[in-house]
């Protein structure tokens, strides 16, 4: 009996002395892992983001905006129900003495751009409840004075186009559609003027 505890000792013993040097090189090596796995997060978090763009354009309008006299008439026969941006939405400096906004109920978006050839502009768009008619009426007016005025209508929108002051004008005026804008509304407008 005696023999079978020496036995059965020296196996227990030979077993633990086997799941040792098996198991602390694996140990060791985990560790090791976990190490170098928290030091490369450590690396990932300090590192430094890139630079992002501010959102101003690259360049600015340069050229000075002088309203012709038959644009000037339109705007003041039309003065009340002319946009004024008292909540400060639309972009800085933008050209609103040369082209309000008509009938406004929200205006969604006003940027003040560099577009790609590199020239400033800006960008607005709103809708109104007046109808795209209405709308339509007011922006031929104002933009009649313009020696290559331009009106396409494709669908439901009509484009309208000229360039006015060393500025070309784009309007899009279309049916509000409540799913695009997220705004209430009959008609959508958008506007883009570019430094020629």
């Amino acid at each position: 009996m005696k023999t079978r505890y020496i036995i059965l000792s020296v196996v227990l013993i030979g077993v633990l002395i086997a799941g040792a040097v098996f198991m602390i090189p694996k140990l060791m090596n985990d560790e090791k892992t976990t190490d170098q796995k928290t030091t490369a997060e450590e690396t990932t978090t300090t590192k430094q983001p890139d630079q992002i763009k501010n959102n101003l354009p690259d360049t600015t309008a340069t050229t000075a905006i002088v309203v012709p006299q038959d644009m000037q008439t339109v705007i003041s026969e039309n003065q009340a129900d002319l946009y004024v941006d008292e909540a400060g939405l639309l972009a800085g400096n933008y050209p609103i003495q040369m082209v309000p906004l008509y009938g406004v109920t929200s205006v969604s978006e006003s940027n003040q751009i560099t577009t790609a050839a590199g020239k400033p502009g800006w960008k607005a768009a709103y809708v109104s409840d007046f109808s795209t008619d209405e709308i339509l009426s007011f922006y031929q007016s104002l933009l009649a004075v313009a020696p290559d005025y331009s009106e396409e209508t494709v669908s439901e929108s009509t484009n309208l186009k000229g360039t006015v002051s060393g500025y070309t004008i784009s309007l899009t005026i279309s049916p509000n559609n409540p799913d695009k804008t997220d705004l209430p509304g009959v008609s959508a407008v958008g506007i883009f003027i570019e430094q020629v």
